[in-house]
């Protein structure tokens, strides 16, 4: 699994950050669809099955706020990764 920032923009309202996550085809097939047709923060790329897009808003009135944007990305990543995790039907070791 492969998390990257697909791309970070400033709005009004704080930060749009969507994240790319690569599966590989062993990942993506051990992937339970029906959880992730569940969870509507995930988008499958009609493209390319093994990328998932993941978008969240950072707003600027939270009290992170006060944090640097390369950390709260970070936090953002960490918990992507265990999200996706949890869509496994077979957990990784």
């Amino acid at each position: 699994m492969q998390i990257d920032v697909d791309s970070l923009k400033e709005s009004d309202k704080g930060w749009d950050v969507q994240l790319k996550v690569t599966l590989s085809l062993e990942e993506m097939s051990q992937i339970d669809h029906s959880a992730l047709r569940d969870d509507g923060d995930f988008k499958v790329d009609p493209e390319e099955s093994s990328v998932l897009y993941f978008h969240s808003l950072l707003s600027g009135a939270e009290p992170w706020e006060d944090e640097p944007l390369e950390e709260l990305v970070r936090a953002i990543k960490l918990e992507v990764e265990y999200r996706v995790k949890r869509l496994f039907r077979v957990k990784p070791v």
